[in-house]
């Protein structure tokens, strides 16, 4: 009776292990861009700080407030959050912090538009 009781709290430790691990899901990597912020067809995007080209759409973190990007229009910014692809031809960045680095966002001078 007690090798039944010990093989049956084993293989409900290993299902239960199992199950755990199983529904973890790894935790999505952050990651930095630095840019200046534009609006494209009602879109706020990072654009390239040389030539002004976006480089990733721009959606704010849960419970970010929505106006965030609208505020720094046209400065140059370090955005820290998780980048993920998407069907569009612009990978989206999920933004939890935003850093102003220029009050200004010129492209450099001599770049192709």
């Amino acid at each position: 009776m007690g090798k039944v009781l010990a093989l049956a709290l084993s293989v409900t430790s290993l299902a239960l292990g199992a199950a755990q691990s199983g529904t973890a899901k790894p935790a999505a990597a952050k990651t930095s861009l630095t840019g200046c912020i534009d609006e494209h067809d009602g879109q706020y995007v990072l654009t390239n700080d040389t030539n002004l080209q976006p480089t990733a759409n721009l959606s704010p973190a849960a419970g970010s407030p929505e106006d965030n990007f609208a505020r720094h229009m046209g400065q140059k910014v370090k955005v820290r959050g998780v980048l993920s692809k998407s069907d569009g031809a612009l990978p989206t960045m999920t933004v939890d912090n935003l850093d102003v680095v220029s009050e200004t966002c010129a492209p450099a001078s001599g770049a192709q538009q």
